[in-house]
């Protein structure tokens, strides 16, 4: 990832300030990151376990994440390959309650700077994409 300023020239009918572009955590390829967060909203003094491998052998290990905070996993997307995200989510005092996430990038299509968040609550898993909320909710198993 890098950081860069870049000013482009001006073009017939645009302002400066079209032309100017600040690329922070951008990749070589000009595209920013998409981020996977998961928000812990169980109530207070419980634990959101989460547990993220992908098909391009990133392991993220277990996290704990307490009430009211989050986990986010930012990636760039390489070439035309496919990258696949599995997360597992538990909770509960014996962590007897779990769901399990997928989420699929399609490189092939431009999907830079996508965000999607996942509330967990205790009636179950709330999902909002690019500040759209998706319905139905994830129900805990």
């Amino acid at each position: 990832m890098t950081e860069c300023l870049r000013v482009g020239h001006k073009s017939r009918g645009q302002s400066p300030k079209e032309n100017l572009f600040l690329g922070l955590n951008e990749s070589k390829s000009g595209c920013f990151p998409n981020t996977v967060e998961f928000i812990n909203q169980l109530g207070p003094g419980s634990i959101l376990k989460v547990n993220c491998t992908s098909n391009t052998n990133e392991n993220k290990g277990v996290r704990d994440v307490k009430f009211n905070e989050k986990y986010q996993i930012s990636f760039n997307e390489a070439g035309k390959e496919r990258i696949v995200w599995r997360c597992h989510l538990r909770q509960g005092k014996k962590m007897e309650h779990f769901q399990e996430v997928w989420r699929l990038y399609v490189t092939a299509l431009s999907k830079c700077g996508q965000m999607r968040s996942y509330t967990a609550k205790l009636d179950g898993i709330y999902l909002v994409t690019n500040n759209k909320p998706i319905n139905p909710k994830l129900l805990w198993k």
